[in-house]
């Protein structure tokens, strides 16, 4: 149960700042509805927690442990290769700020 608890808090300590929580704080603190947005964000997480565990036990019953170990291996590889090549702009989707404080009406969204 120790080890259980530890793993727990340690994934939960890494989360904190997760972009799911950040939007939903947003949601929550934007539409003063708390109650419906946790409840969607814990039925979307429970959903693909869900799918993903039985896709993976899936694969684990049809691929030998050898061919998964070299996939996994493959998969860091290509997110590596992936996170070096930079994100390209187009004109359309460059934003340009006219204030040297960026865009004032985020300011007021943010902090209404």
């Amino acid at each position: 149960m120790q080890s259980f608890l530890v793993s727990t808090s340690v994934v939960g300590l890494a989360e904190i700042g997760d972009k799911t929580q950040l939007l939903s704080l947003v949601l929550a603190a934007r539409y003063r509805k708390p109650i419906p947005i946790i409840l969607g964000v814990l039925v979307a997480t429970l959903i693909n927690h869900g799918a993903s565990g039985a896709l993976g036990a899936w694969l684990a019953s049809v691929l030998s442990p050898g061919i998964l170990n070299w996939a996994v291996v493959a998969s860091f590889a290509v997110m590596a290769v992936w996170i070096l090549i930079p994100d390209k702009l187009d004109d359309a989707d460059a934003v340009s700020t006219k204030h040297p404080m960026g865009d004032r009406r985020s300011f007021r969204w943010v902090c209404p």
